[in-house]
């Protein structure tokens, strides 16, 4: 009997043409791609961060400002940002963009005091199966924390 554990992407059974990222899809992108494939065209879909849809909004942002643990800067676009609108760090529900530099962002988490295991645990929120946030994980846990992984004495410094 197959389990969550087993699940893999629909792309790993079947040809795929697009992918419609997101927990739940993005009504405007549905009505974008189909409306293309009607017209014979190519879907404008958004190739950058989540970041960059907070600066339209005008949302501060939560990594910066607040030290809130946020997946925005790895994670692709297309949900209008809506978790740091709230003063919630993004969940990387959209799954990473192209080149997502995770090694970056996980060392501003770690300097931020997370532990390797808390940083694992972000990139699999979501799309676990995703190759760059499998690979943050992994690297994540397996890093020489430091102090702060291994005995919890808050040492915050960049490793």
């Amino acid at each position: 009997m197959a389990t969550l554990a087993d699940s893999t992407p629909i792309a790993a059974h079947v040809p795929v043409d697009y992918e419609l990222r997101g927990c739940p899809i993005s009504r405007s992108q549905l009505l974008e791609l189909l409306g293309a494939l009607l017209a014979g065209r190519r879907p404008r879909l958004p190739a950058y961060s989540v970041c960059f849809e907070c600066k339209l909004r005008g949302t501060t942002c939560v990594l910066v400002a607040d030290r809130t643990p946020c997946l925005g800067p790895v994670t692709q676009a297309g949900c209008g940002a809506i978790c740091p609108a709230y003063g919630r760090g993004c969940y990387g529900c959209f799954g990473p963009t192209a080149g997502a530099d995770t090694g970056t962002l996980t060392r501003v988490l770690r300097a931020g005091g997370l532990t390797g295991a808390d940083i694992a645990r972000l990139y699999r929120t979501f799309n676990v199966a995703a190759p760059a946030f499998t690979a943050a994980a992994v690297a994540a846990e397996s890093e020489a924390g430091g102090a702060a992984d291994r005995e919890g004495d808050g040492d915050d410094s960049p490793q």
